[in-house]
């Protein structure tokens, strides 16, 4: 398993090509955040608008209201003696100087008469326009006729005038929208960072996961003071442990079917060697006297000679190939040769098949000294026969270096290392690695059984290396 590159991610199919796309969990989690925080940011903008157009409405209504009764009840009566046009002015500023009406006069006309004073006119510069258009209610008015027996000398214009209403409203508004936006701001980040938290403990316990699936079982995913995540991380160390067990007992099974291969090998190899050995010796010890009493007789067929020389080739062919089984079967003998001795056969064999390619033997002193055991030198053995067979004939190399080594920083093990110039295994689709064969997984197989490691052949600077990498001797091989 791999380790996601940003944050945790769900999976989707596609309906037409099957392929499977990824959407991070951060990306989905940010973008609902954004969108509730900016519908709430609107729906509570709007909310607050509705509420303070029907509060301006309401209030402007209700001065409008008060002024008009004030109007009607103090403009002087059209009979009396009275300057009943310097009176309705006066009363015009008066009502005009109240907040959420205008007064004017007009003339008969409908032309205003009387105009604000510098000092009290009023201005919504305060409220952008758009603002102003939103909150401003319909237009309530109402003309008071000013009358002076016979005559009508003006008209008396009451209105509703919501500006001084509306720049508190905004007021109170260019405090409430930035506090809004802030908040919508402090969801996202909230949102950011629970995401981050969240993410972080998953790929943790992914990364975690990623190195058990790479082989890595003595891996555990780190604890958490989240439950669900402590939960999370305790279910997977499980799994590793129990994974890591059945490890230890399948490397155990298979430490033993190893041995009792080996065992049975030597058997068979001993049974070869003891029986069909003597046997074989003495075919050719009878082909060979028949040949020589065959050389006395006069007038000897000459069939008779092509048949024992056939004779005598065959056995000697079937010879060589119980050899040849009996080294397959059984590498080396205990007490008859040390592992650089058979290494450096093996070497000399490879020159002899393939005199066009090179193979170097390179041992260090320290290790050409000491045996593994029995079942390591018989794996170390097989791994250098598998790589340099493999090297020649899938590789096509003209060199083949083989070295027997130690780690300067572990020095309690040894690293036998097949290197060489060959093409090297070709890359996957992808440029993966390519499928391991029977060889490699054998050579995987008993590597593991004996708490060895195995690097499949890898490319470098031009050259294909391969290593085993085994637990060094912890005493002297006696001889």
């Amino acid at each position: 398993m791999s380790a996601p590159t940003e944050g945790l991610t769900f999976h989707a199919f596609g309906r037409a090509t099957g392929v499977r796309r990824t959407v991070p969990l951060r990306r989905i989690v940010m973008g609902l955040a954004c969108t509730v925080s900016l519908s709430l940011c609107l729906i509570v903008s709007a909310v607050l608008i509705l509420n303070a157009r029907q509060a301006v409405q309401e209030e402007t209504e209700s001065a409008f209201r008060l002024a008009h009764e004030a109007a009607v009840r103090r403009l002087p009566p059209s009979h009396g003696g009275r300057d009943t046009m310097a009176e309705a002015i006066s009363l015009a500023e008066e009502i005009d100087g109240l907040r959420h009406v205008s007064a004017r006069i007009l003339d008969p006309e409908g032309q205003p008469l009387h105009r604000r004073a510098h000092g009290q006119l009023r201005s919504d510069a305060s409220a952008p326009q758009w603002f102003s258009a939103l909150m401003t209610p319909p237009l309530v008015e109402v003309l008071v006729p000013i009358t002076h027996y016979p005559n009508v000398l003006g008209m008396l214009r009451v209105a509703a005038d919501p500006t001084d209403e509306i720049a508190e409203v905004w007021g109170d508004f260019s405090i409430i929208l930035p506090v809004l936006f802030l908040a919508g701001l402090a969801m996202v980040g909230l949102a950011f960072l629970m995401t981050t938290l969240l993410t972080r403990g998953l790929q943790s316990v992914q990364a975690a996961m990623a190195q058990m699936q790479d082989g890595r079982l003595s891996v555990r995913a780190p604890d958490d003071r989240l439950t669900e995540f402590a939960d999370l991380a305790a279910g997977v160390n499980a799994l590793a442990s129990h994974l890591q067990a059945e490890r230890a007992e399948n490397d155990l099974l298979q430490a033993r079917l190893i041995g009792s291969s080996e065992a049975e090998r030597s058997r068979i190899a001993l049974d070869l060697h003891d029986e069909m050995g003597p046997q074989l010796f003495a075919l050719r010890a009878a082909v060979n006297h028949a040949q020589a009493m065959t050389a006395t007789l006069p007038d000897r067929p000459a069939a008779l000679d092509e048949t024992l020389d056939a004779i005598a080739c065959h056995a000697v062919e079937v010879q060589r190939s119980a050899r040849t089984a009996i080294n397959d079967l059984r590498p080396m003998l205990l007490g008859e040769a040390s592992l650089t001795e058979l290494l450096a056969e093996l070497v000399t064999g490879f020159r002899d098949v393939a005199s066009e390619t090179r193979v170097v033997l390179d041992v260090d002193p320290q290790v050409e000294g000491s045996s593994p055991g029995e079942l390591a030198e018989l794996s170390i053995y097989r791994f250098v026969r598998e790589s340099v067979l493999n090297a020649m004939r899938h590789g096509r190399a003209t060199v083949v270096r083989v070295s027997l080594d130690t780690l300067p920083e572990e020095p309690g093990q040894i690293v036998v290392r097949v290197t060489d110039n060959g093409n090297g295994p070709e890359p996957g689709p992808g440029g993966d690695r390519p499928p391991p064969g029977f060889g490699q997984i054998g050579i995987q197989d008993r590597a593991r059984a004996l708490g060895a490691t195995y690097l499949p052949p890898w490319r470098d600077n031009r050259l294909t290396h391969t290593e085993l990498r085994i637990s060094r001797p912890c005493k002297p091989r006696s001889r």
